[in-house]
């Protein structure tokens, strides 16, 4: 399990202002398969989101696509 909270920071500090829900949007299949319920107010508030390995990859992927960059951990 990863956290992905991070991810989303990262999306929201270089992306525009309703990217996690852009992101969430594009991935409802894959929560929905995995049975997940992750929310923006849940990324919010949560210390951490912890995701399956997959998840944080496809995850990433669609995050770079939106984003145009390319993740990095820090901020």
């Amino acid at each position: 399990m990863k956290d992905i909270k991070p991810l989303f920071s990262w999306a929201l500090a270089y992306g525009e202002s309703k990217v996690i829900d852009r992101i969430l949007v594009k991935l409802l299949p894959e929560l929905l398969s995995c049975n997940l319920k992750i929310t923006p107010e849940l990324i919010n508030t949560s210390s951490e989101v912890l995701v399956p390995e997959s998840l944080f990859i496809m995850t990433k992927s669609v995050a770079e696509d939106i984003v145009g960059q390319p993740y990095t951990d820090s901020i």
